[in-house]
């Protein structure tokens, strides 16, 4: 699930690769017209639409959610610390304990409240490659900051494989006990929701319910009031458990905003592709210049010489990249 190749929503980028690509590996230069191509077409198809703030705000004078899906910032009225959203990827393997916290928040954010959810090293990892594939990830992780710290994370799915066509999800909410009530929770929705807004019509949550527990009330309070989502009739009798799942509309001001901010990001990664290739090209160029320089030379010439140097430098570029 780490790709949106198999997204309803992603289908537009996944197209657009398979036509600039055609299922092989093209040369540079024929890759690099191809990428121009297409980056023309996303500029224009966003030169078309009309510019517009690009915030959301959570219910009446909320906090506010802005930036790109993979660094949101949400800002909330009065004093409160904002708290910044990332995506994770394999750079964040690399950060020294963070893999670790991700496990201990998770396991202590559910064992807080007497359920099990457990994240393993393993599982975090995969969670964090997965944001490797910028725009055209299907699943990614995200982190929540308070300043430095790692606070909270969250899931979010473009097509997770069981729900509706068109239809998001999110799940894996987990925050740190000790950061619980500063508004945390509410950051990484935004963040998760804001992203699926890109391509998706609606998102599906779900949760385990039990009517008369004191916790599940509290979950049917947030997410089927304060958070918009509907679950249809619930159980009536106490003690009566039953797994919901959630359904909302996302409305179509957040979608059209979203499907601008995701043309924005495919044409920040087509740009960078670009540059890169235009490198990739340009260093192949000056190496070949040197080359010929080189062996136009008197010490390239003669039998043996020269040739023979540059085999033996090339095997040592071989070992080394291995």
């Amino acid at each position: 699930q780490g790709s949106c190749e198999h997204s309803p929503g992603g289908a537009m980028f996944a197209a657009m690769a398979r036509r600039a690509w055609g299922g092989s590996e093209p040369q540079d230069e024929e890759r690099l017209v191809m990428l121009k191509t297409k980056l023309a077409e996303v500029e224009k198809s966003l030169g078309e639409r009309a510019e517009e703030v690009d915030e959301e705000t959570f219910g009446t004078n909320g906090p506010t959610a802005s930036g790109p899906s993979d660094r949101c910032v949400v800002r909330f009225p009065g004093d409160r610390a904002e708290i910044l959203v990332i995506v994770g990827t394999s750079q964040h393997i690399e950060v020294p304990g963070l893999v670790e916290r991700i496990s201990a928040i998770v396991d202590s954010a559910y064992t807080s409240v007497g359920k099990h959810k457990r994240v393993n090293r393993y599982d975090a990892i995969d969670r964090l490659q997965m944001g490797d594939a910028g725009p055209r990830a299907n699943r990614v992780l995200h982190l929540a900051y308070l300043g430095k710290e790692l606070v909270g994370c969250a899931s979010s799915t473009f097509s997770p494989g069981w729900t509706p066509q068109g239809c998001g999800h999110w799940g894996l909410l987990a925050v740190d006990p000790a950061h619980q009530g500063a508004g945390v929770a509410t950051a990484l929705v935004l963040a998760a929701e804001r992203r699926l807004a890109m391509v998706s019509e609606s998102i599906q949550i779900e949760y385990q319910y039990t009517e008369g527990e004191e916790f599940s009330r509290r979950l049917l309070t947030w997410y089927e009031g304060k958070l918009g989502f509907d679950g249809g009739p619930r159980p009536t009798r106490a003690g009566q458990c039953s797994f919901r799942h959630c359904m909302k509309e996302i409305p179509q001001d957040v979608q059209r905003r979203g499907e601008r901010r995701r043309l924005q990001e495919i044409q920040s990664w087509l740009a960078g592709q670009v540059a890169e290739v235009e490198g990739s090209l340009s260093a192949v160029g000056k190496s070949s210049t040197s080359s010929t320089t080189t062996s136009s030379s008197p010490a390239g010439l003669g039998p043996g010489g020269g040739d023979d140097d540059d085999d033996e430098d090339d095997d040592e570029d071989e070992d080394s990249s291995d």
